[in-house]
């Protein structure tokens, strides 16, 4: 019988949006109204909890609380003279609970992301007291010693996982966002951010002296995987590093593969990543060159798998968004693009942009796992890329034709499509339609499309939740973009304008992933 449920992706019939002052400054106010909405719908629906009954930020309320203090952190950006604002804080602190999860740490779950562990509490317990502090280094509080040792066993038992480890009856790979030890890297790595008083300090030092060591287990563990699938397949598809996400199976995308894991490891010191550019650089390159083979789309894993779906993912999980998401990470590494940057690279970009905005406006809604304004946040963080950090770019391409001997860049050459405002532009087109899509936009009348209302409604990864912190960083970007503007049009250096660089701090990248550098808060 044939499928005759909705497609996969909705036709795109959006046009970008003009980029000038009076757009950016119209969809800032559009863009902060559906975050206090949100907030208020997201807060009145998600149940405050009687007692730890889930474990994983990805959904339920955990991911909510982390929400809401991604929100706290960012409100000076958000904050509306004209009306007042949610209490972001008080949101979250109704959603973080004392104590922990009646569930034991797992070599399998080691992630605050999805894992039924403590580790969500734990994290989400020292996010809070940091949040007290208003976000201020110089408070410098001090942490349960309950959570300090329970982040101690996760550290230590992640240092023994190998790249395979146990779950059920099958095995996994131990490394994902999702469910592995890159997911506790980045709660490592934005801990370590901040500042404690002497004693907490002390008692946290020696799980911050794990992090060079799960970093080096984490590369040792993709050359492993690597391994074992040129040992299986032979090394025509291979790549310098590969993760499972099951047994056999070679997976790409953010939440479940290689691209959210090499995101989290570029948040690492420049010292702690040093020894392995070589082998980053040409993991990046030959995953650009296994997307441009497929006109910029990513497959789901190797060997192929299909799970019935009628082409290939564009989203988060599984497709392009994460491959986007990593070479934005990539290109604000300074030492990694000087030595490793090439052409494939801003093909990738550009191919996969396309594909985004082609197939991007998917049919499960807005959510940050498979939705449109997870698909669009990748591109906020390319317009950072090419606004910021062009002059590094361009030097990266010049010592590149030094390299190859060649006075130009072979052809395609796709570098002068690479604008700030070729992503903003579009970036901004998804977020404000995906004000269109369940919860938050329950009439159908005022859509052509019928979007599926999500299976946690409310939650980070699948729900509202996930839109408002999307809707949140995007004011962040609109507000640094502006200040720039008038700064520059009065001919004044904006680099050290304390408002500008307030909004540019509020940038926290993409919720459990990053992409932006370990501001602090995941």
């Amino acid at each position: 019988m044939e499928d005759t449920g909705p497609p996969q992706y909705y036709e795109n019939t959006l046009s970008p949006l003009p980029i000038n002052t009076e757009t950016l400054a119209k969809s800032f106010q559009e863009l902060r109204d559906a975050v206090y909405v949100g907030s208020e719908l997201v807060h009145a629906n998600e149940t405050v909890p009687e007692k730890w009954s889930v474990g994983g930020m990805f959904k339920h309320f955990p991911g909510v609380a982390l929400a809401f203090l991604r929100l706290d952190y960012q409100s000076s950006v958000l904050a509306d003279a004209g009306k007042p604002s949610p209490d972001f804080r008080d949101f979250a602190s109704q959603r973080i609970l004392s104590g922990f999860p009646d569930c034991p740490l797992l070599p399998s779950r080691l992630s605050p992301a999805g894992s039924f562990s403590p580790i969500a509490a734990a994290t989400l317990h020292i996010l809070s007291k940091v949040a007290q502090t208003n976000w201020q280094s110089h408070s410098k509080p001090s942490l349960a010693e309950e959570d300090i040792n329970l982040l101690y066993d996760a550290a230590n038992l992640a240092l023994q996982n190998g790249h395979l480890v146990p779950h059920g009856d099958q095995k996994m790979g131990g490394d994902e966002m999702l469910y592995g030890r890159a997911g506790l890297l980045w709660v490592l790595l934005n801990i370590r951010a901040h500042e404690f008083d002497e004693s907490t300090q002390k008692a946290l030092s020696p799980i911050f002296d794990t992090i060079p060591r799960m970093v080096d287990v984490i590369i040792d563990a993709g050359r492993q995987g690597a391994k074992e699938y040129i040992q299986e397949h032979g090394e025509m598809e291979a790549h310098p590093l590969m993760y499972p996400w099951m047994e056999g199976r070679y997976s790409f995308g953010a939440a479940h593969g290689i691209t959210g894991i090499l995101t989290i490891l570029l948040s690492s010191k420049p010292e702690e990543l040093e020894k392995h550019l070589p082998i980053l650089g040409s993991t990046i390159t030959a995953l650009c060159k296994l997307s441009n083979a497929t006109n910029g789309h990513l497959p789901m894993a190797l060997p192929p798998m299909s799970f019935g779906q009628r082409s290939e993912f564009v989203q988060l999980c599984h497709g392009s968004p994460g491959t986007l998401i990593l070479l934005s990470a990539a290109l604000k590494n300074g030492p990694l693009t000087r030595d490793y940057w090439c052409p494939e690279w801003d093909q990738t970009i550009y191919l996969g942009t396309q594909r985004i905005w082609e197939e991007g406006i998917l049919s499960k809604g807005g959510s940050l796992c498979h939705g449109i304004s997870g698909n669009a946040w990748p591109w906020l963080m390319l317009h950072g890329v090419f606004e910021y950090h062009s002059s590094d770019i361009n030097e990266a391409r010049r010592l590149y034709t030094n390299r190859a001997g060649i006075s130009s860049l072979p052809a395609p050459d796709f570098s002068k499509e690479l604008t700030p405002d070729f992503f903003l532009s579009k970036a901004l087109a998804f977020m404000l339609h995906s004000r269109e899509t369940r919860p938050y936009n329950t009439a159908s009348a005022n859509t052509d499309k019928e979007y599926r209302m999500p299976d946690d409604p409310y939650s980070l990864y699948e729900g509202l939740a996930g839109n408002i912190c999307a809707w949140a960083e995007t004011c962040s970007v609109l507000q640094a973009k502006l200040r720039k503007i008038e700064l520059s049009e009065k001919g004044v250096p904006y680099e050290n304008d304390s408002a500008f660089q307030q909004a540019m701090r509020s940038q926290l990248g993409f919720p459990l992933i990053g992409g932006n550098g370990a501001a602090g808060i995941l």
